[in-house]
């Protein structure tokens, strides 16, 4: 439902934007063009995102977490929002109520890195999901991984189709359960910082993440 409204809200932005006397494609309102800078005061980083995202303090991700009725689906979130504490760097967390979106940028230590460490960096995706699909039951079905860089950026991407099969609720209906996570790991004049988003539809967020500051 939300991304139908999404979809036609973008529609008539067009229309809008579109000059009575003759169509101008340079008049056309992109995606990308719907979205606002956020500051990640702790580490001089902006992010792009689209409009409708909010920084989430810790009680409101906790707030958050105990509207998941489901205690799998719950369990998997705070695990996930746990194990932020244990790993260096600073994170930062955002929602967009009308996408169900939720947003982690987790800054690193620089780190350069290239096609072969990408594909390390896959393999402990890998397993760090193995770990949760032993006691949620949620399955991360890899779609894509893409690397590129070069010296000066190094750019890798992994998407995700989070599923939970024979699934019921407490009263015995077999659930639906969908997901998609898309981690991106960047590295750009000296700073690294690994950027996840999670939607219940699939979307493609290249042109947002590609819109950063440094």
């Amino acid at each position: 439902m939300e991304k139908s409204i999404f979809i036609l809200s973008f529609v008539a932005l067009l229309s809008c934007n579109t000059p009575k006397k003759g169509f101008d494609e340079k008049n056309l309102v992109k995606p990308v063009d719907l979205g606002e800078y956020h500051k990640l005061s702790g580490d001089d980083i902006k992010i792009f995102l689209p409009q409708g995202f909010k920084v989430l303090t810790d009680k409101e991700i906790k707030e958050f977490h105990q509207q998941i009725k489901d205690k799998k689906t719950r369990y998997y979130f705070e695990k996930g929002y746990e194990s932020q504490r244990h790993v260096k760097g600073n994170f930062y967390d955002f929602y967009n109520e009308g996408y169900a979106a939720e947003v982690t940028i987790h800054t690193l230590p620089y780190m350069p890195f290239s096609k072969s460490n990408a594909g390390q960096l896959l393999y402990y995706l890998r397993k760090s999901f193995e770990e949760y699909q032993k006691v949620t039951g949620i399955y991360h079905n890899k779609m894509k991984a893409v690397y590129s860089g070069d010296k000066s950026l190094q750019y890798f991407k992994a998407m995700y189709r989070l599923t939970r099969y024979n699934s019921y609720d407490e009263e015995g209906e077999k659930e639906n359960f969908e997901v998609f996570k898309t981690v991106y790991l960047i590295t750009s004049k000296r700073k690294t910082f690994m950027f996840t988003i999670m939607t219940p539809f699939e979307i493609d967020f290249d042109p947002f993440i590609r819109k950063f500051k440094l």
